[in-house]
């Protein structure tokens, strides 16, 4: 794999002590329209019964289609999630959990990428999602944030 575009995914410092940091996936394959995330499952991340947590589920596969249509972007840029539609197939039991995202179309202000999450041990398919997203100014996107919680 040749080496990586300049990306905010490539630079753990911006999203220390986030959300992202506590997750602890590795984005292990990334090229233009494609991305794979792989996650080592730690007790944190299961629910009350031991399966991988729903939300923890729907965060990989949102993460894997945002940055599958990011390919090349700086890291002064963000994709927002503009909808998520996720699929729970069956229930992720594993270690490791591995979730990838295609892009699938791109207009002049969004992008299109369907995402799948799977437990490799077992080479099961768990889930699915279909995301929107909207490229935007890390900057931009922060202020607007910020504006509507002080609304």
């Amino acid at each position: 794999m040749s080496e990586r575009p300049e990306s905010f995914i490539n630079n753990p410092t911006l999203y220390e002590g986030t959300y992202l940091q506590f997750l602890g996936f590795r984005l292990v394959d990334w090229r233009d329209g494609f991305a794979r995330l792989e996650m080592p499952v730690r007790g944190e991340h299961r629910n009350t019964v031991g399966y991988l947590h729903g939300g923890v589920i729907a965060s990989l596969l949102d993460i894997a289609g945002a940055v599958c249509g990011s390919y090349g972007a700086r890291a002064e840029f963000v994709s927002v999630t503009v909808n998520l539609n996720c699929t729970f197939i069956t229930p992720h039991q594993g270690a490791k959990v591995i979730a990838e995202g295609e892009l699938i179309r791109r207009s002049n202000t969004l992008f299109f990428a369907q995402s799948k999450l799977y437990n490799p041990e077992k080479n099961i398919l768990c889930a699915t999602a279909t995301g929107t997203y909207k490229p935007r100014q890390r900057e931009l996107a922060r202020n607007t944030s910020e504006n509507k919680a002080n609304e």
